[in-house]
């Protein structure tokens, strides 16, 4: 068995638990842990689940971003559901096919913004991921380990490079 990699507790719904493992599984509990689910995406690999993004505009909408370069395979990876798992669609169109991804976020404000952090930088999506530009501004090109959106900022953190404020 794999252990936990991350876990995440939606905002807006009590009880409801997101929880990956360093070996691609995904579960989620509604009922505060007392019963679980094996949510994850139909035919996904063995994979470490480095990041899991509940939507806050719709409690039912999750991202999960995969990552797979352990194995050598640099592929990026992140899913998208709307139903609580039940299905998933991979949403990476736009994203470099070497740029294997590590966070991915949305904005608190506008629905279907979407912020990807890869290992070659950070991309940008503007319709719930269907695909994705860069984004790069004046910073490096380093991998983004984390991203987080707070009062209306962008906050990235990068390997190596430091954090960056993306005011507004």
């Amino acid at each position: 068995y794999g252990t936990i990699s991350y876990v995440v507790e939606s905002p807006q719904e009590k009880g409801v638990i997101w929880v990956g493992s360093d070996d691609g599984l995904v579960h989620l509990t509604t009922d505060g842990g007392k019963n679980w689910k094996n949510v994850t995406p139909a035919g996904l690999q063995e994979c470490l689940i480095n990041a899991i993004e509940v939507s806050p505009h719709d409690k039912a909408t999750a991202y999960i971003a995969t990552t797979r370069y352990k194995f050598n395979d640099h592929t990026p990876a992140i899913y998208k559901t709307m139903n609580y798992g039940q299905t998933w669609v991979r949403i990476t169109n736009g994203i470099a096919p070497n740029a294997f991804t590590r966070v991915v976020r949305e904005d608190d404000v506008r629905r279907d913004m979407l912020f990807a952090g890869t290992e070659l930088g950070l991309y940008l999506s503007w319709n719930g991921g269907n695909s994705w530009e860069p984004c790069q501004l004046n910073m490096p090109i380093a991998p983004i380990t984390d991203l987080r959106v707070h009062q209306g900022d962008l906050i990235a953190s990068t390997s190596g490079r430091a954090f960056w404020i993306l005011d507004d």
